[in-house]
């Protein structure tokens, strides 16, 4: 019978708005904490599923970049190469090489001024 009358005054003091002792609380503690991880590994897949595609295109291009610079690197000493044994046969090989020296410090830095500017990224350019 004493029980009884526990439970009446736990009813009432809640029904009341008086603190009373929740059992819900844990179960709604731990149904949270489910929601948040569960939140939190939605958003880990869509940034993997986001970045993925990003780093591939990224890793793409820096190899598409890297073949195009070995072959202007062979190409531009081939041409040098046939340009000095070309000024060879009318000067000495001193003045070949001085001159292909030259073209080539000249042709490195148009190379390196263009890069310069075709390095602002392509959202500064929009604005």
């Amino acid at each position: 019978m004493d029980s009884a009358i526990t439970i009446r005054r736990q009813r009432s003091a809640v029904a009341n708005g008086s603190p009373g002792v929740n059992v819900e609380w844990p179960t709604l503690l731990g149904r949270m904490l489910e929601d948040v991880s569960r939140v939190i590994q939605l958003e880990l897949q869509l940034l993997e599923a986001k970045l993925a595609p990003s780093l591939m295109a990224m890793a793409d291009r820096a190899i598409a970049g890297l073949m195009i610079l070995c072959a202007g690197v062979i190409g531009g000493s081939c041409l040098l190469a046939a340009l000095i044994l070309l000024l060879h046969g009318w000067m000495a090989w001193w003045q070949c090489f001085a001159i292909g020296g030259v073209v080539t410090i000249v042709c490195a830095l148009a190379v390196n001024a263009s890069m310069k500017g075709s390095s602002v990224p392509a959202e500064s350019k929009k604005s």
